[in-house]
């Protein structure tokens, strides 16, 4: 589509801009399934049960033989009850970092406890996304997002009637101005937004859920659905986070800095999520086990569809510039696997082996928004040139552009770059430079042609 909207040009800037963006998605994404599964081992069994389980539902539905929704609530009690049953039965724990002799014990390589462990389930998660990527649409991502799907709609049923049941007091201070390693403006319209918008959300809904759909009036009804859902999970955490707390004081401690938030922010909202479901009567422990169970099963569906897209994007490199094993499935998803996981193991940062995944969070939201803001210029030039009214799309285009232009401009040249108050970072510099010029030339790109098709 950029390609016979912007010419041969800017489509492969926004190929380019795509790639680095899909892989960053990759090292943060592993990064965070792997934190989880060494914060909540009981997690572990639940979520590879769902594999096979999901595969199963998948050739049901290639073969058309009967509704999805019950084998799908099999799924899920199966999931749960597995999820509760581990929550009490340490030997059904997969505890890496107790196997390898604690935190604090010298492994293999001079690695930790946690390091090791953080390594093998790094290992583990590119073996898995290296088939999950490269199988059929219909045999594992489809039938895994629908038991996602159901896990979602179950969560927030749970979360909000145990919300209404035990009407916590919120501790959290209505404005948090003493933060000082960032600034609330723009920081606001760079989250990830993607209740509202997000740019990675434009790539699967058109490299996978374009595909899935059964007719294009299908589109309306899934994305508008899709959008609410996420905007009332968005609401539901910042319930779980604001409540969670006994006293502002301790909210504060935990949320003193943009850095603090980051460190422990993902733990905070499982934690106060299963307190929100003790409301129903759940126990605390089986609900933190649960909670998790399904932000790892969003994460790990994110983590293999953006390996999927990686590879669709190395395959149009590939045929652009004549690189033949470019184009070939299982080499395009090495090339996508082996990048993605050098990217969260080798940088060195604070968290020791896999800092990399951590140390560019702070780039993902404005990367992924920009993202957003692109996909919106591209479908303005659409609508103008079906001749359709472009307000709706021009007016966020404008708003999302200017925000994470100044947000990215801001981050680079003051914070990463050494010019400002923070040292140099090498990573975040690279990475948020190339994005930055890459946008710019696509936005300049389509402006030359806006103008040029304008006073033709």
């Amino acid at each position: 589509l950029a390609d016979k909207l912007v010419g041969r040009r800017g489509r492969l800037l926004f190929l380019f801009i795509i790639l680095i963006l899909v892989l960053m998605v990759n090292a943060v994404f592993a990064w965070v399934i792997s934190n989880l599964f060494i914060s909540f081992p009981a997690t572990v069994i639940s979520i590879f049960i769902q594999i096979p389980l999901a595969i199963w539902i998948g050739f049901r539905a290639y073969k058309k033989s009967g509704n999805m929704l019950i084998p799908s609530v099999i799924v899920l009690v199966v999931m749960y009850f597995t999820a509760i049953i581990a929550s009490y039965v340490p030997v059904l724990q997969i505890d890496l970092v107790s196997y390898f002799g604690g935190e604090e014990a010298i492994t293999l390589m001079g690695l930790t406890g946690v390091e090791l462990a953080f390594l093998t389930w790094i290992v583990v998660l590119m073996v898995y996304v290296y088939f999950a990527s490269t199988l059929p649409v219909w045999m594992l991502l489809q039938p895994r997002d629908l038991i996602n799907a159901y896990q979602l709609i179950l969560g927030l049923v749970i979360l909000y009637l145990g919300l209404f049941v035990i009407s916590p007091e919120i501790t959290a201070p209505p404005t948090n101005t003493d933060v000082g390693d960032v600034s609330w403006f723009p920081l606001l319209f760079i989250t990830i937004a993607c209740g509202a918008i997000s740019g990675f959300h434009g790539l699967v809904s058109s490299g996978t859920t374009a595909k899935q759909l059964d007719k294009e009036t299908d589109a309306r009804f899934v994305g508008y659905l899709g959008a609410i859902g996420e905007g009332s999970l968005a609401l539901i955490t910042i319930v779980a986070i604001v409540t969670y707390f006994n006293t502002t004081g301790e909210f504060l401690e935990n949320y003193h800095s943009f850095e603090a938030a980051g460190a422990n922010g993902l733990n905070i909202f499982v934690e106060g999520a299963a307190y929100l479901a003790t409301g129903l009567l759940i126990p605390l422990e089986a609900a933190q086990t649960i909670i998790a169970v399904i932000v790892i099963s969003f994460a790990a569906t994110t983590l293999d569809t953006s390996v999927r897209l990686m590879r669709y994007i190395l395959n149009e490199l590939g045929e652009e510039y004549k690189v033949k094993p470019l184009t070939k499935l299982h080499t395009s998803t090495l090339i996508a696997v082996g990048a993605s996981a050098a990217l969260v193991l080798l940088p060195e940062g604070p968290r020791g082996l896999g800092s990399g995944g951590y140390l560019l969070w702070p780039l993902f939201g404005t990367s992924n928004q920009l993202l957003a803001g692109i996909s919106l210029l591209l479908i303005t030039i659409w609508l103008k040139r079906l001749g359709r009214p472009i307000i709706y799309t021009l007016v966020p285009m404008i708003f999302v552009l200017f925000m994470t232009l100044w947000a990215m401009v801001e981050q680079v040249i003051f914070d990463w770059s050494g010019l400002g108050e923070s040292d140099f970072n090498l990573l975040l510099f690279s990475f948020g430079a190339i994005i930055l010029g890459f946008s710019i030339w696509i936005i300049l790109e389509a402006y030359t042609l806006f103008r040029k098709k304008s006073s033709e």
